[in-house]
């Protein structure tokens, strides 16, 4: 099951592969905010309703949280220092992330990344925010087994595209949302730059060119851009004329969305 502020997406995986999605619903404003759930009782009776309407109460059900609930970062640790506990050595070590909350009062999800080096995915959401996600889903009567970042979800369902890329390309990795989107800029399968972009198509086009050209000064080893979308994105001729490449379409296909395919990769590997 997708998260989201405004709606709630769900797919079931059974065997090798997903049915179709049986749950797109949108939700009521202000249901949920910045990902933290605002009407738990509701949102509980919503999906225990719709896993009782799907025969699904005795599934297991996998999650991930609304994209603003989660801020993230990469780490990287030395390479003969990679500690036995790596969560527990962040909340020890406590570095300063620019978090919005403290490593000693978060939820830690860690993922290594590909590549020589000892680098991790750190993504981090309020303990009570967590909390209150899995009071919806015990008053919705379902066996929540994992809430993942929808970031981490997202990434790995493109890792395999990206992992084995020239050292000099950049790619842009585009998230449309409700109102804007989202730019991710990774390196082969390491994200290295993520912001918002506004809703206007020619302010989108200038932001991710401003962000492209900033990141470059940084890294002028960088001669080759592909971009990718997750979504039909209104300004993507003017963006392809801009940035001198022609977009990807990311299709999830048999996946209702690129977090729903992450999530089912995810228990796939475990």
């Amino acid at each position: 099951m997708e998260l989201h502020d405004d709606a709630l997406k769900g797919q079931v995986l059974r065997g090798t592969g997903p049915e179709p999605v049986s749950i797109d619903l949108p939700l009521p404003p202000l249901t949920c905010l910045d990902g933290q759930p605002l009407e738990k009782e509701p949102l509980g009776d919503l999906i225990g309703d719709l896993l009782v309407r799907d025969g699904l109460l005795d599934a297991v059900v996998l999650a991930s949280l609304p994209d603003g609930a989660v801020e993230w970062r990469v780490v990287e640790w030395p390479r003969e220092a990679v500690p036995d506990d790596p969560i527990q050595a962040l909340r020890t070590i406590d570095p300063t992330l620019s978090f919005s909350v403290p490593l000693t009062e978060a939820t830690i999800d860690l993922r290594p990344l590909p590549g020589p080096t000892p680098r991790m995915l750190l993504a981090v959401a309020s303990r009570k925010l967590v909390d209150d996600w899995i009071e919806v889903f015990n008053l919705a009567g379902a066996q929540l087994e994992r809430l993942a970042p929808a970031q981490s979800c997202r990434l790995a369902a493109v890792n395999a595209l990206l992992e084995h890329a020239a050292e000099d390309v950049l790619t842009l990795l585009i998230h449309p949302l409700p109102v804007g989107a989202r730019l991710l800029l990774l390196r082969r399968a390491e994200p290295v730059f993520d912001w918002p972009l506004p809703e206007g198509e020619d302010q989108l086009v200038r932001e991710v060119a401003r962000c492209v050209a900033f990141y470059r000064r940084r890294h002028p080893g960088l001669h080759r851009f592909r971009l990718l979308l997750s979504a039909p994105l209104a300004s993507q001729d003017h963006l392809q004329d801009t940035l001198g490449v022609r977009a990807e379409l990311l299709s999830p296909q048999p996946f209702g969305s690129l977090v729903l395919q992450g999530l089912a990769m995810a228990e796939r590997d475990r």
